[in-house]
């Protein structure tokens, strides 16, 4: 009968599979739904340090593409502060935004340019784009008040962190003038708009605007003849009107695995002592 008791139970364990496990958590962490003014719904995720913020609140690192950045930042921002010195890393609030399915990501994630539509042999080509103003609109006007109200944050200290046409929309609010004090580009779709990110930057006053980290790697390279490298030549420019740049070269990564390569650099923009 005993022996019988224990097989009862082996298989019972066995047929539980999976779901007999817990799911994995982020302590100190959420996830809400937020609608933006056109009615579309954001999954927006947070994650915030332990204890007492300090007297001027804490950093916040904004992220996009939230669903695929914001458990490893999080992960990677917590292991780093609890180094201390060694790292330089202080804690932090990060706030990931969730892009939704290509078509959305694409509108969200491009500037404005009239006229222009995507060519045929490049990513997206035949979906909507211009729709960036009015993400960058959403996440002052809706997220940033929602977050102060929940979190004692720093406006002195916000990041925003990018990849491919994330990091096309991050340039774009730095060259706006938006309320960001760094700006973290990860392989920027450069070639996007027939040259509207220039006139943006053209258009960016001198000795204004937010510190800027832009990383690529050497060999990436698109269908528009456009390299990893050209990048530095950005930073260079925005450093020439009298800012702060930095351009870090990825070699051995390709456009897919840069954002994770760069992840440890942009929370150090984010939360560094020295980015203060």
């Amino acid at each position: 009968m005993r022996r019988l008791r224990a097989l009862l139970a082996i298989v019972a364990l066995m047929g539980a599979g999976p779901l007999a496990a817990a799911p994995w958590q982020l302590e100190r962490s959420d996830v809400e739904t937020v609608a933006a003014v056109d009615g579309h719904a954001y999954r927006v995720m947070v994650a915030w340090p332990e204890g007492e913020p300090p007297t001027a609140g804490w950093p916040v690192l904004w992220l996009l593409d939230g669903e695929d950045n914001f458990a490893i930042a999080a992960v990677t921002a917590r292991r780093l502060e609890r180094a201390g010195a060694r790292s330089g890393i202080q804690p932090g609030v990060i706030v990931a935004i969730e892009s939704g399915g290509l078509a959305r990501r694409v509108l969200d994630y491009t500037p404005s340019a009239p006229g222009y539509a995507i060519p045929k042999g490049m990513p997206a080509h035949g979906l909507a784009v211009g729709g960036g103003d009015a993400f960058l609109d959403f996440v002052d006007r809706s997220l940033r008040p929602r977050i102060a109200g929940r979190l004692r944050i720093d406006p002195r200290r916000q990041t925003l962190m990018g990849h491919s046409f994330g990091a096309l929309l991050a340039l774009d609010a730095m060259y706006e003038g938006r309320a960001f004090s760094h700006i973290v580009a990860v392989s920027p779709s450069l070639w996007y708009g027939d040259g509207v990110l220039r006139k943006a930057e053209a258009k960016a006053a001198d000795g204004a605007g937010a510190a800027l980290l832009l990383a690529s790697a050497p060999s990436e390279r698109t269908v528009a003849g456009l390299s990893g490298t050209d990048g530095k030549a950005l930073v260079d420019r925005w450093r020439a009107g009298g800012r702060v740049g930095r351009y870090l070269s990825l070699p051995g990564q390709t456009h897919g695995s840069t954002m994770m390569a760069a992840m440890t650099a942009g929370i150090a923009a984010a939360f560094g002592k020295e980015a203060q």
